[in-house]
């Protein structure tokens, strides 16, 4: 009788884990079976997937010169009744600072999309130099681009990180003087940890200027041969707004800066494109283009349009009333120290190690450790599939943003699971 016991009490637990062991095989080849689509997808040819992951140490300069839009034409691949562009043509010059004004919908943010090659036009070409942007390989044409966009993206990690993602191998100094053109430094100094001030998911702890003064110094510290500022004032204070406005130097690229392995320093002329529904963050630009249904139907500088009478420029300045306001103090949000977990989790994993009548540890860490792995794997291929698709994949209502991060997410572990007991 207990040699019977016994052996039903060994058995059991066996025939458990083949049951689970079945299961998780079901649900790794239905995950497998998504994640294998994914990896099928066409992608662009200009994309190598080693170039993804690769940072370049050398800075390409052969970007450099005027941007010009021929004859531009663009409706977008989900809305193809409803041209964006018409026929657009205008010309952002070298050392010069271009603005784009216009109501909503006009095709503003569109003219920075396809500059950026996150679109094909539908018809007419876009130039530097003469030579199309398609010639130049997209990741060199990028490394060349400092975009600050309307809502600034940032990460859950500290200040020094999220402006070091602009140029990976920049050195502090870099960072710091990318900071001060930025005018984020002096507010920076002035927290806790300074630098190393953990700022929170999507930058929670800092207001929004704080961010978007954040977002300006990441794209300054790879000094960008092209300067994309798409709204990027639209949180900013009169004061900062006035720093925007003082950013000559950094928009023209006057500064000079220590050029990596060489003991020279040596300066770059920047064309400088933005975007803005403030006027007065463009009354000093060199060229002023006023867009309208996709097309540009006014140009010249803030003096020479706002003395047209009539003029779409002029009706816009009325109508936002420019009011200067005295409230120079930006109020810094108090910062505390995030709180770190390392400890927790260090007591958690010893606790459980420790306790080795509740887990057999020797057990499962092999197991797990190659299950770790393969999700890491799956997930680095995912993720390098979804960078090498144009910006009309995401289109689709099945690649939607909460539908990648989910594949990315679930499927890979499904995956996982055939290789780790539970």
């Amino acid at each position: 009788m207990s040699t019977a016991l016994t052996k039903n009490n060994n058995t059991y637990p066996q025939e458990i884990e083949i049951n689970t062991v079945n299961n998780d095989s079901l649900q790794a080849r239905g995950a497998a079976a998504a994640v294998f689509r994914l990896i099928d997808e066409g992608n662009d040819a200009n994309i190598n997937e080693k170039e993804v992951w690769n940072e370049d140490t050398v800075s390409i300069c052969d970007t450099n010169g005027d941007v010009e839009f021929d004859n531009v034409n663009f409706v977008y691949p989900s809305r193809k009744d409803a041209p964006v562009l018409r026929c657009l043509s205008l010309i952002a010059r070298t050392g010069q600072t271009t603005a784009l004004v216009g109501s909503s919908g006009c095709g503003k943010s569109t003219c920075i999309s396809l500059l950026l090659r996150y679109y094909k036009p539908s018809s007419g070409q876009i130039t530097t130099s003469g030579r199309s942007i398609t010639d130049y390989n997209i990741k060199q044409l990028r490394q060349n681009i400092g975009v600050v966009n309307q809502e600034p993206i940032l990460f859950a990690m500290n200040i020094y990180e999220n402006i070091r993602l602009g140029k990976v191998n920049a050195t502090r100094e870099e960072i710091e003087q990318a900071a001060r053109e930025a005018n984020a430094h002096h507010f920076i100094m002035q927290l806790p940890d300074k630098y190393e001030t953990l700022i929170g998911e999507c930058g929670i702890q800092l207001s929004g200027g704080e961010k978007q003064r954040i977002a300006l110094a990441r794209g300054l510290v790879k000094q960008p041969t092209f300067l994309l500022l798409d709204e990027a004032t639209s949180a900013l204070d009169n004061v900062n707004e006035k720093i925007v406005q003082a950013l000559d130097r950094a928009c023209k690229g006057k500064d000079c800066f220590l050029a990596n392995l060489m003991d020279i320093t040596f300066s770059i002329d920047r064309t400088t494109i933005v975007i803005a529904h403030r006027l007065t963050t463009i009354q000093n630009a060199h060229q002023i283009y006023v867009l309208d249904n996709g097309t540009v139907i006014e140009q010249g500088t803030h003096e020479t349009l706002i003395a047209k009478e009539g003029g779409k420029y002029q009706a816009i300045v009325k109508c936002q009333q420019i009011v200067r306001t005295n409230d120079d103090n930006d109020d810094m949000m108090s910062m505390q120290k995030a709180t770190e977990e390392e400890e927790k989790l260090i007591l958690g994993r010893t606790r459980l190690i420790s306790d080795s009548q509740a887990v057999d540890v020797n057990k499962y860490t092999a197991f797990a450790i190659s299950g770790s792995k393969l999700t890491e794997r799956i997930r680095s291929k995912a993720f390098a599939c979804l960078l090498r698709q144009e910006v009309a994949y995401f289109d689709r209502s099945e690649n939607s943003s909460g539908a990648i991060c989910t594949r990315l997410s679930s499927d890979a572990s499904a995956v996982q699971d055939m290789t780790v007991g539970n």
